[in-house]
């Protein structure tokens, strides 16, 4: 019996976590990892699924998981993986992105059919087709904007995110450069019909968009101000609600607003790059936003961050590290199971099968 009981100790020892319904890939300078929770000693450890460096964003449907990366100077690409049952990847497909600029954000419409890529140094979003089963076929559209705003990071556009609506009717792109955000009908055939422009404060620099649970509510995290501006969408447009600062007034540095989440329960987490902390708002249900909790990131440059199973995880990617946090007290705390990861820049949780 006891031999037994070592022989199932050291089994678990090896053993991904799997009672989870998620499973969590981390993208960054050295590909992609697969993290994988070990059960004794508590830890969590990332096992390379992909050894293509450069990954700056990814985004999946289904069993496909893309991944937008450096391939050399000059030279961008987007991966096609095929997700396998174990949670190993298998590449189906790559797709160099014509010019010599490359995606600093990734998405895909519900329905299987385009990928949107989001250029900063480009200025332009990107419309791919998509075969049926996952892969690029061509480069079906390219929106091209010029604009500029009062910081000194603001000379010309730059495309930082394009991402449909919860409704599916619209896709949404945030242009850091022009302090805009951009709206596009979405046609199943055409792709993106361009509308309508709508500001953010000026000197913001939107960065990223979430939106909230009904569809009713769009965020703008905005990275140049450290700041979330609130909007209504009524009929097809954006009506400005507030921002809202995410730094404490008596602090004084360099700071810059990373990536921004919707949580359950009307609320939002967001990063903060220099501050290196994390920013739960609340909202109500016409926009109005509040400060739940700010808590330190535990480490340098927190670059994104995703929740699942009733967890977050944040990479930050200046030291190196993957963390999980758990609610508790009425805030946030670490897991003394973090994990090293050389510069991670994205995460990804795919729901297992």
């Amino acid at each position: 019996m006891k031999f037994f009981f070592f022989l199932l100790t050291a089994a678990a020892a090896l053993f991904l976590a799997g009672c989870a319904s998620e499973r969590i890939y981390v993208g960054g300078s050295d590909g992609i990892a697969l993290m994988k929770q070990m059960w004794e000693p508590q830890a969590w450890v990332g096992e390379k699924v992909s050894s293509a460096p450069g990954v700056s964003y990814m985004a999946y449907r289904g069993r496909s998981l893309y991944a937008a990366r450096r391939v050399a100077r000059g030279v961008f690409a987007v991966d096609v993986h095929r997700i396998l049952k174990d949670g190993s990847l298998r590449k189906l497909d790559s797709f160099e992105i014509p010019g010599n600029t490359g995606y600093c954000h990734i998405s895909l419409s519900a329905d299987g059919k385009f990928l949107f890529g989001s250029a900063y140094s480009g200025s332009f979003v990107d419309v791919l087709s998509l075969a049926p089963g996952g892969g690029i076929i061509k480069l079906h559209q390219r929106h091209i904007f010029s604009g500029s705003s009062i910081h000194k990071r603001q000379k010309k556009s730059h495309l930082h995110f394009a991402a449909q609506t919860p409704d599916n009717s619209m896709v949404l792109a945030a242009d850091l450069g022009s302090d805009r955000i951009h709206t596009f009908a979405y046609d199943s055939k055409k792709g993106l019909i361009r509308g309508k422009s709508f500001a953010v404060p000026s000197g913001a620099g939107p960065r990223h968009l979430s939106f909230s649970e009904n569809g009713k509510l769009v965020f703008s995290v905005n990275e140049l101000n450290n700041s979330v501006t609130s909007f209504k969408v009524v009929n097809g447009e954006l009506r400005m609600v507030e921002s809202f600062s995410l730094l404490p007034r008596a602090w004084s540095g360099t700071s810059s607003a990373g990536a921004i989440k919707t949580l359950p329960g009307n609320r939002l987490c967001v990063t903060n790059r220099g501050h290196n902390s994390l920013v739960i708002l609340r909202y109500s249900d016409e926009g109005k936003l509040a400060l739940e909790h700010t808590f330190s990131a535990e480490g340098d440059f927190p670059y994104d961050v995703s929740f699942a199973d009733g967890r977050l995880f944040l990479v930050n990617m200046r030291s190196d590290s993957f963390s999980e946090w758990r609610p508790e007290n009425k805030g946030w705390v670490r897991q003394k199971n973090s994990a090293v990861i050389r510069r991670p820049m994205c995460i990804v949780t795919v729901a297992k099968d």
